[in-house]
């Protein structure tokens, strides 16, 4: 990937990299290269995804998040509350965001993501690791991932839901034949 010198648009973006692959994202006017998704991390996607559906999200991975001019994210998993709309990209803040770590994501992108996803109003923002089964969410009051959630997630967002951490890494773990 070439060096960009100015930041681009959500347009001029699109432009140059909507063919790319893998992935590219848009993330503060900077064209970033979305890492190499792992068997454990594409089964996770798939597994959260499900489990978001069951508990009332509309689910989906990799949705585009078109809700700035100079950010265009993907991320891994997104839960959507509230009527769906015919646009071909979400324009709209959606309930939740989950990023999955994959062995070569660097730590500072993913937390400026998750400080973007913060200052866009989304209420639950999960960062999921595969290999080690620990889940982050996003703490508010500290403005960081500082917080390590063991055995169940509460939904800010739709209160009184819950995602119980231990049936999704068994669900991994089978996934992954390791029983």
């Amino acid at each position: 990937m070439s060096i960009v010198t100015e930041r681009l648009t959500r347009d001029r973006f699109r432009e140059l990299y909507a063919d790319r692959k893998p992935n590219v994202e848009l993330i503060d006017g900077i064209p970033e290269q979305k890492a190499m998704g792992s068997k454990p991390h594409a089964y996770l996607q798939a597994i959260v995804a499900r489990m978001l559906q069951d508990c009332g999200f509309r689910a989906a991975t990799e949705l585009t998040l078109a809700i700035s001019e100079t950010w265009d994210p993907v991320p891994d998993v997104t839960g959507v509350l509230g009527p769906d709309t015919d646009e071909l990209y979400h324009s709209q803040p959606p309930a939740v965001v989950i990023e999955i770590l994959s062995p070569s994501d660097r730590f500072t992108l993913l937390d400026q993501k998750c400080r973007q996803y913060a200052e866009w109003g989304i209420l639950d923002i999960l960062v999921f690791d595969p290999l080690s089964e620990r889940v982050w969410c996003w703490d508010r009051t500290t403005d960081s991932l500082l917080y390590r959630i063991s055995d169940r997630y509460m939904f800010a967002s739709k209160p009184d839901t819950k995602l119980q951490l231990d049936e999704v890494f068994r669900r991994l773990r089978a996934a992954l034949g390791r029983h």
